[in-house]
């Protein structure tokens, strides 16, 4: 008899046989016990994991001469041939390559006649989602409504592709991808019945490529022995599988961890001079640093990873020494460079490029940290009364009374002694919380404070009765502002002709005074000495720009 590959001959035969499908098989358990038999069924899920399998165990329990019954005897002539894939009331249909309606309206006329020599006749269309769009609505008539002996088991691995329509004149059953204790716990069973040797170790690693398929767990087994013989190992096993070697990853893992490009460009030539693949090894990488980030911040990563116990204490130290965000950012630099890696015509420039940015990615600094230095900074700056300038700028001042931003300070109460803030901040606090209060403050200054009352001045009655009339709301502002309790007062400073042109003309003289010193600051600015130098000009004329804000520049 010819060889038999692995997969075939361990086919489930019963309910009990099919793994990691419990809620599926107890389902139909007990729908045969009480005799609640649908007239059709989808299986849907990703390959490999007992949609089929479980569809021919379903049409022997229905069709076995003890049943229908949960338990087929496969002994019975019924189960045999159907075991065996030739009965002619159980149907095979490959949805891929039957497709037209020409093929649906066929069925539709077969399903008129009853069953050969079974119970019922069962149509099982694998690939359901390959039928035509013409195809699904010759079906729907048939499917919705079928003679009492017929019965519907399709299979899919696109449910999404399946018109809605056949879905609700269906019972759907969502197949799930395989836990890898389990799968390995079968290859080690399955190893011990073929007498060949099969470490945990290596059955760990044909569980994790398998990626959830019990059929394709049983492939690779097959094609591990076949390359390395009855007895099994680690090495021979990476081989074969083409599995990234855990000491490369551990390497690029660390690279990126201790920013060091150097390592990084390391890896990727070992990488290239080992003809290894570029595109599998970004997913590896990127597996292996998802696990990472699942071992970081979760007590017990076992549950939504592959990693054994002892490699999940392996990777502790590893996650315990990068930061989460550092470690988020890898994952969705990797993310798209597979994709970039996989179309480039240089997957190995592509590669080099994402991990050198990799290697210079920061930890974010803490917010609180950050927003300390600023109020640190803020209180050294604080009783000086001096704000840096930019260069240029020229800071107008004049005497009381007028809005004077910067020249008299109120000190918050739960401030630090000797901190200090300004008019301006005071304004900038108010337009936040009120537009309205910060409108009335623009126009007004500080004219005199003490610890339980501020007295705001203006210049123009307008502005003062405005004042007055959101007294309270002003009030509040500050209170919130300077976190104590205080009465607000308000004053008009209506001076004058003589003495606002006395003002005005000290105001003038003294921001000339400020323009000229500003305009030898910036003569004796090294960066236009050298302009100077370069075109061999002279200065002809020094003129102030006055920005939109009214600001002289």
């Amino acid at each position: 008899m010819s060889y038999q590959v692995l997969a075939r001959k361990y086919r489930p035969q019963t309910f009990e046989q099919i793994i990691g499908q419990d809620h599926i098989t107890r389902t139909l358990k007990n729908a045969i016990q009480s005799e609640r038999i649908a007239h059709g069924y989808l299986f849907s899920g990703m390959r490999g994991v007992g949609k089929t399998t479980t569809a021919r165990v379903l049409a022997k329990a229905l069709n076995c001469d003890a049943g229908p019954t949960p338990e087929p005897c496969n002994r019975c002539p019924s189960c045999t041939e159907i075991t065996d894939g030739y009965s002619v009331d159980v149907i095979e249909i490959d949805g891929a390559s039957n497709t037209g309606v020409d093929d649906i309206r066929e069925l539709r006329e077969n399903v008129l006649y009853a069953p050969a020599r079974s119970r019922y006749k069962i149509y099982i269309i694998d690939e359901v989602h390959m039928l035509s769009k013409s195809a699904f609505n010759a079906l729907l008539k048939t499917l919705e409504e079928p003679p009492p002996h017929v019965i519907f088991i399709f299979a899919t691995t696109e449910t999404h592709k399946v018109p809605i329509t056949i879905q609700s004149r269906c019972q759907c059953f969502d197949f799930r991808r395989i836990q890898n204790p389990a799968l390995v716990d079968h290859l080690l069973s399955l190893a011990k019945q073929e007498g060949f040797a099969l470490d945990g170790a290596s059955a760990h690693l044909i569980a994790k490529a398998s990626e959830g398929s019990l059929r394709d767990a049983q492939s690779l087994l097959d094609q591990v022995v076949s390359f390395a013989g009855e007895k099994l190992n680690p090495v021979d096993t990476r081989v074969v599988l083409g599995t990234m070697d855990q000491e490369v990853l551990d390497q690029a893992r660390q690279a990126l961890i201790q920013q060091n490009p150097q390592d990084a460009m390391n890896v990727v030539d070992t990488l290239v001079r080992n003809g290894q693949d570029l595109v599998e090894f970004c997913k590896t990488l990127l597996s292996h640093l998802r696990d990472l980030l699942m071992v970081k911040i979760l007590q017990d990563p076992t549950s939504v990873t592959a990693l054994t116990q002892e490699e999940i204490e392996a990777l502790r130290p590893a996650a315990d020494a990068i930061e989460e965000d550092r470690l988020l950012s890898f994952l969705e630099h990797l993310n798209r460079t597979e994709e970039r890696v996989r179309r480039s015509t240089q997957p190995r420039f592509a590669l080099e490029v994402a991990l050198v940015k990799m290697t210079r990615v920061e930890p974010l600094r803490d917010f609180k940290a950050v927003l300390s230095q600023i109020e640190s900074l803020e209180r050294r700056l604080g009783p000086s009364g001096v704000s840096a300038k930019p260069a240029g700028r020229a800071e107008h001042r004049s005497a009381a009374p007028r809005r004077t931003r910067g020249t008299q300070r109120l000190a918050r109460s739960d401030a630090p002694e000797g901190n200090t803030i300004d008019w301006e901040a005071v304004v900038g606090f108010a337009n936040t919380e009120s537009p309205v209060v910060g409108s009335i403050l623009e126009q007004g200054f500080l004219d005199a404070a003490d610890a339980g009352r501020i007295v705001i001045g203006f210049k123009k009655k307008i502005h003062f009765n405005r004042a007055l009339e959101k007294q309270g709301t002003v009030q509040d502002v500050l209170r919130r502002f300077l976190n104590r309790q205080l009465i607000v007062d308000f004053t008009l400073h209506n001076g004058s002709d003589t003495e606002r042109q006395t003002l005005k003309e000290k105001k003038d003289a003294r921001a000339r005074q400020q323009h000229a010193k500003v305009a030898k600051e910036n003569l004796d600015h090294p960066v236009v000495q050298d302009a100077l130098k370069i075109f061999k000009g002279r200065i002809l004329e020094v003129r102030e720009f006055r920005a939109a804000d009214g600001q002289g520049r």
